[in-house]
Order: C-alpha cells, then sequence, then structure tokens
C-alpha cells in the first residue's frame, strides 16, 4: 500500500499511488518505479495522493504505531476496494520498506466483503497482503492495531478485535529505518488501478500511539484522497482536542485510475 507519487504537470498536487498490496483475491500491483520513490517524500507535503487519506507522522528510529477504530460499513452502491490500517515506513521511506495491519472493507460484485490482513513490504519482496488465519471481522467490529518492533529486533503486526474477543499476530523480520508512522483510510489499488473509492462514510481512528506516546497530531500532517480528475474523494478531520484522532468522511468515489 505504500503510495508511490509522480506528480502530474496539470494536477499539481496529486501524486500517482503505487499500493503494492493485497488480498488474496484479488491479486494487487507490485510495480513500484525508482523514479516515483525519490519523488514521494517531496509529493507528500501537498497533502494530497491518489490512494492514501489520514495521518502520517514522520520522525527518526520510530519503532510502534498503534490505533483504534470499528470496522467501516461500506454501502454496496459503490464498488471498490478500501482499507483501514496502521504502518511504520511506508511513508518517508526512499528504499521500499512498509509493515502494516488493518482491516479491508470492500465493495465486489455488488456484495459487501470485511477481512483482516497484516504485510511486509521489502525492497526485494513486494508481496500481497497476508489474511490472518481463522479472523473473521464484521462491519462495526471495533479493532485495535499495532505495529511494533520486538526486543528480539523482529516487528510484530496485531490485531484485536474488542467486539469478539479475538486476537490475531503476526511476527516477521523487518528492516525498514522507522522513518515514519502511518494512520490511513486507503482507496486500495488493485492490478495496477487504484479502484473507485467504496461508501465507507466516517471512519474515525482514536488513541493513536507512536512509541507508546501521544503522537500530538497536527493538521499540517493530514493527507487526503484526489484522483486524477481532481475529484475529492474524502475529507479527513483536524485532530481532536487531545491530537491522538481523526475522522475520514467518504464524498465520492472518483475515478479508476491506472497507476501501473
Amino acid at each position: 500500500m505504500i503510495p508511490n507519487r509522480v506528480r502530474t504537470t496539470v494536477l499539481l498536487v496529486v501524486a500517482v499511488a503505487l499500493s503494492v498490496a493485497a488480498l488474496a483475491q484479488p491479486a494487487r500491483a507490485a510495480t513500484r518505479t525508482e523514479s516515483a520513490r525519490l519523488l514521494h517524500t517531496r509529493l507528500m507535503a501537498a497533502g494530497r495522493s491518489l490512494n492514501w487519506s489520514g495521518y502520517i507522522k514522520a520522525g527518526k528510529a520510530l519503532t510502534s504505531s498503534s490505533a483504534s477504530w470499528h470496522v467501516p460499513a461500506v454501502k454496496t452502491s459503490t464498488p471498490g476496494y478500501s482499507s483501514t490500517w496502521v504502518g511504520i515506513d511506508g511513508a518517508t521511506s526512499k528504499d521500499g520498506y512498509l509493515i502494516q495491519t488493518g482491516t479491508e472493507s470492500d465493495v465486489v460484485g455488488g456484495k459487501a466483503q470485511y477481512r483482516a490482513w497484516w504485510e511486509v513490504i521489502t525492497p526485494s519482496n513486494a508481496a500481497p497482503e497476508t489474511l490472518y488465519s481463522n479472523f473473521t471481522i464484521h462491519p462495526g467490529d471495533s479493532m485495535h492495531a499495532t505495529v511494533s518492533k520486538l526486543a528480539s529486533g523482529k516487528w510484530s503486526m496485531t490485531l484485536r478485535d474488542y467486539t469478539t474477543g479475538r486476537t490475531a499476530t503476526h511476527t516477521a523480520a523487518f528492516a525498514g529505518t522507522g522513518a515514519s508512522a502511518e494512520w490511513i483510510q486507503e482507496d486500495t489499488d488493485v492490478n495496477g488501478y487504484v479502484s473507485t473509492a467504496p461508501n465507507w462514510g466516517t471512519v474515525t481512528i482514536s488513541g493513536i500511539t507512536v512509541n507508546g506516546a501521544n503522537p500530538a497530531l497536527t493538521a499540517s500532517q493530514a493527507v487526503e484522497i484526489v484522483d486524477a480528475k481532481n475529484t475529492r474523494e474524502d475529507s479527513v478531520s483536524a485532530p481532536g482536542a487531545s491530537h491522538d484522532g481523526f475522522s475520514v468522511t467518504w464524498l465520492a468515489a472518483g475515478t479508476r485510475t491506472y497507476v501501473g
């Protein structure tokens, strides 16, 4: 899901975003261009993306990211793929690293689908997302996600469903530098296309931490989705009073956009 951005001559604040992650069905694109990676950090400052909305905090040696949300129920009248997740390193990494976990709310063939997943992306491995085994989620479930570095040097991705009482964890090696933490509502790239955005209503992401502390979010750290035709797909709120949460409200489906 890392958005590698390419500035266009017409839409100066829109970056082409390649999400290199996938659920088992369907497969998502796993191609990124070096030029896109080199432009990515600079273009992030524009506060626009073809597929990411939420908040991104840059830092050094960030070793954990967490947040809570309710699985958004998507309306079946608008097809598309979306995900809600927390991650480390996807926004400012110039070398192609990202570790993340979250939930998926999709509308495929007129039917809503809900799934839970984890993913580790490295420069040599842009493998699809992996579903947690025997971990069923439902719209409205109260979720908490954490990505954290362990004393062993490996990383843990944990997803808790407080509604059902279930917890899923995956541990993996990860060599990212911890240069950013992300809390994102995504209009997902599928098979090389950023999909139209399914109507997820309003998603509230709360109780955010980075390195175990309040991230002290500021409005300048927000990013919103604007498609290749400059359609604003959602609205990201200012941080709440405690600066550890925000909401993303769906505005429009946008246009399915080829990104490679």
